[in-house]
């Protein structure tokens, strides 16, 4: 998983990154501190397509988010966790 390239990459907080991955705010904490979800799990499959699609978001430079204000920003943030919870988890290995 590419999370750590997230953390640094995507200009999020913990906050923001748990409402995107659909998981609390210390599972982010954990994962930061290189914790993973279990093998085969569906948080785990979920995370990893969710990851890539923020490397994604990275590399053609959609975040970090530009200067916005706040309310603007969670309304981007809940417009982004509602696509990509909506995406199919990785298949099971």
């Amino acid at each position: 998983m590419n999370f750590q390239r997230v953390l640094e990459g995507a200009g999020l907080t913990k906050v923001e990154l748990a409402l995107l991955y659909g998981v609390s705010r210390q599972t982010i904490h954990t994962w930061a501190e290189g914790g993973r979800p279990r093998v085969g799990s569906y948080t785990e499959r979920m995370a990893s397509v969710i990851t890539a699609a923020l490397v994604r978001a990275i590399d053609k430079r959609v975040l970090p988010l530009g200067g916005t204000d706040r309310p603007a920003r969670m309304a981007h943030i809940a417009s982004m966790s509602k696509s990509l919870q909506s995406l199919k988890p990785a298949p099971a290995r």
